[in-house]
């Protein structure tokens, strides 16, 4: 025994000396991943910085200026949206996307330098005058690694030159924002996901078998590494030491006893973390993930049939107005009756676009959804249906983001399939099977602490989360110290001499 421990103590102390760093990394930017995420150009602002859609202008319906873009079939995603203050139709095929003038028919061609600072003033007008370009990315930088560019072509990024140093990203294809950063958000993109994730451009970027590799496997060692901290810090704590001898409970001094305190503390939020970290990369495809695209389409059908909206965007515009103006309609699809949906501060309307006079609805029946959920389901009908008002234990959202009420379906199929389907627009927003319920436990539930009530508990899940993670910042930095003692030399051993051959 005397034996194995210290080959374990031996691959412990190695394995620390290349892994303390990281676990001190890992806790300091998961701190500051509570509070902020990566740089992003929420929908929120792109939907409130668009123009009103002005029906006066609009002279072509979407089949008519899909046709004159010389395009057949049914695209995958239409809206009406804004392309400098005009109205234009953006059908999405595939992994691209088609921009047309919703008054001439023209198609939006490339997006020049100084057509994308007219872009970023027609945005954000208070800073028109200021806005420059400073380039063209034809390769992500820290903040785009996500982007396709073979099909948005290059990046311009535009410069508004105001006091928060904001950049934004526009496609040189259709002259979307497809992104927006500050000094500010830079500064904690960098301090907390750059680092927690090690997303640094040159790995990233190009790199992503050789990126996962190396998050995955080192998750993996870092694990073993808590596994053989733990096994050693509770072998060698001894109560007797404590009240028997009139001695610490550990055989450690100086720096080694802090860690190994720490480790008895904080040891196992450590090495579940870890582990709920590994879980975040999906890997060697533990856990399938639902819904697919079978099931959406068979809700939403395959593409959309531009030929089934017979009621134009003029006049639905005119049943929107009764309500409020929108500033972006998409063409939607349920169970084969096309909708217009808009939304207006969270509130979403649809008016429906066959045949017949236009009419508004802000929800599907019970009846309706069960139909859906059967239909995404290849006609199974499911075995149980519950109409949540709430958040569930798998159906959840911190900010209150994801819509509600929606419908919840389970089936009786190999997979043990839940549904969600959002009342307001028949939307399948979410779907569970077996294996991604286990890992919502074992990977969000321990890596973010989300257990139903606590999580939005925020007084309570707050404290908790900061006080563990500061515990892991003390059980890495003692590594850290004794790592650099050991390696320069003045480490010290374990204290009472009859410890020291273990």
């Amino acid at each position: 025994m005397k034996r194995i421990l210290a080959g374990l103590i031996v691959v412990h102390r190695y394995l620390g000396l290349v892994f303390c760093l990281v676990f001190l990394i890992w806790f300091a930017s998961g701190i500051v991943m509570v509070f902020k995420r990566m740089p992003e150009y929420t929908p929120q602002e792109r939907l409130a910085r668009l123009s009103a859609l002005d029906p006066a202008v609009i002279r072509l319906t979407p089949a008519d200026a899909f046709a004159s873009a010389g395009m057949s079939g049914n695209p995958d995603r239409v809206l009406l949206t804004s392309f400098n203050g005009r109205p234009v139709y953006r059908f999405v095929i595939g992994a691209g996307s088609l921009t047309v003038s919703a008054e001439t028919g023209e198609l939006v061609d490339t997006v020049t330098p100084e057509g994308a600072v007219g872009i970023a003033g027609s945005l954000f007008p208070e800073h028109r005058q200021t806005a420059r370009h400073l380039d063209a990315l034809t390769e992500p930088d820290q903040w785009t690694i996500g982007n396709r560019f073979n099909s948005t072509g290059s990046l311009h990024r535009v410069a508004l030159g105001d006091d928060a140093s904001t950049h934004l990203y526009v496609a040189e294809a259709n002259g979307e924002v497809v992104q927006k950063t500050d000094r500010a958000s830079r500064f904690w993109g960098y301090a907390g996901p750059v680092m927690h994730w090690f997303y640094f451009t040159p790995l990233r970027a190009g790199q992503g078998p050789l990126w996962n590799d190396l998050i995955v496997y080192g998750s993996v060692v870092g694990c073993v590494l808590c596994i053989l901290g733990l096994a050693i810090g509770v072998w060698r704590f001894s109560i007797d030491r404590r009240f028997l001898r009139a001695t610490s409970m550990s055989p450690y001094v100086g720096w080694l006893r802090w860690h190994h305190y720490a480790g008895l503390l904080f040891g196992v939020i450590t090495l579940t973390w870890t582990f709920s970290g590994l879980l975040t990369m999906s890997p060697w495809n533990l856990f399938p993930q639902g819904p697919d695209n079978v099931q959406v389409e068979a809700i939403r059908g395959d593409g959309v049939a531009l030929d089934r909206f017979v009621v134009t965007p003029v006049a639905a515009l005119g049943e929107f107005h009764k309500a409020f103006q929108p500033k972006e309609i998409e063409f939607v699809q349920f169970m084969g009756t096309p909708f217009y949906s808009a939304t207006d501060a969270g509130r979403k309307l649809l008016v429906s676009a066959d045949s017949g006079p236009p009419g508004t609805r802000t929800s599907f029946t019970r009846e309706e959804l069960i139909a859906a959920a059967t239909a995404a389901m290849g006609g199974q009908p499911p075995v149980d249906v519950a109409w949540l008002t709430e958040y569930d234990a798998y159906y959840y959202d911190r900010t209150g983001d994801r819509p509600l009420p929606v419908l919840r379906a389970k089936f009786n199929d190999p997979d043990e399939t839940w549904l969600y389907l959002n009342a307001n627009d028949g939307a399948l927003v979410g779907g569970e099977v077996r294996g991604s319920r286990a890992e919502r436990w074992s990977y969000q539930a321990l890596h973010s602490l989300d257990f139903p009530g606590f999580y939005q508990t925020a007084w309570l899940w707050y404290p908790v989360i900061i006080g563990l993670s500061l515990g892991g910042i003390a059980l890495s930095a003692t590594s850290v110290v004794i790592a650099w003692r050991y390696l320069t030399g003045t480490a010290r051993r374990s204290s009472p001499p009859v410890e020291r051959t273990l």
